[in-house]
């Protein structure tokens, strides 16, 4: 008779059989029998009178942030810590770049006319007809007297020139004569060079005169050599004030 008894357990039946687990794989923990007890007589409760404060009491934050290292009150470096290039320069062109060395503005030639106007062409003319009228009952006392005043003006308005920086003319144009990089008076030396340096811009047609009209710098030939320029002096108060020593 052939056994009817099951051979492996893979044919075995009934309560409590386990498969075998397979080689490597997941092995579940076992289940206690009528599933998950919680701990006999439950979780204990929180200790009676709630949270403890920290010894000393809780401390509330200063208001506001501390100021960072190194920077004003109120001010804070950019994102990242790191400091900001300064701005790029460049160089400086157009209705800009018409300043004197201490930023004021170069005058303008009309202005300019006004001022060589009062200090050399109205002058001239008054010595002209002194020596004209010597020179009637003396023509070696009218040149004498023609030469000595012409020059002796020139020597005058060098003086105004150099210490001040402003002759009668540049008065009423209000306009002031300054050193090219100091930017202050020239001194009585250097004005007497550009006094007679104006000789260069009368012997070839008076061109040198109206240099200031295309000029970058509005420099005239004398101004070129003595390395000076002509700035609107209107903001000063007393720009308009004549001094005559």
């Amino acid at each position: 008779m052939t056994d009817q008894n099951p051979t492996s357990p893979e044919q075995g039946s009934g309560e409590g059989y386990q498969p075998p687990a397979a080689p490597g794989g997941f092995q579940p923990p076992a289940t206690p029998p009528g599933g998950y007890q919680p701990p006999a007589g439950g979780y204990p409760p929180p200790p009676a009178g709630g949270y403890e404060p920290p010894a000393g009491g809780y401390q509330a934050p200063q208001a506001g942030y501390p100021e960072p290292s190194g920077t004003a009150p109120g001010q804070y470096p950019p994102a990242g810590g790191y400091s900001q290039p300064p701005a790029p320069s460049y160089p400086v062109s157009g209705p800009a770049a018409m300043t004197g060395p201490g930023g004021g503005k170069l005058a303008e030639w009309p202005i300019r006319a006004l001022g060589g106007l009062i200090d050399y062409v109205a002058p001239s003319v008054v010595i002209g007809i002194l020596s004209n009228v010597l020179g009637n009952v003396s023509t070696t006392l009218g040149s004498l007297v023609s030469f000595v005043l012409g020059i002796g003006w020139w020597i005058y308005l060098a003086y105004l020139s150099g210490n001040y920086g402003i002759t009668p003319g540049r008065a009423i144009a209000k306009t002031k004569l300054i050193g090219e990089q100091s930017g202050t008076v020239i001194g009585f030396g250097q004005a007497v060079l550009r006094q007679f340096a104006h000789l260069i811009d009368s012997i070839i047609c008076y061109i040198g005169w109206l240099f200031p009209l295309w000029d970058s710098k509005k420099q005239t030939l004398a101004d070129k050599i003595a390395k000076t320029v002509v700035v609107d002096n209107s903001a000063d108060p007393n720009a308009g004030q004549i001094r005559w020593s």
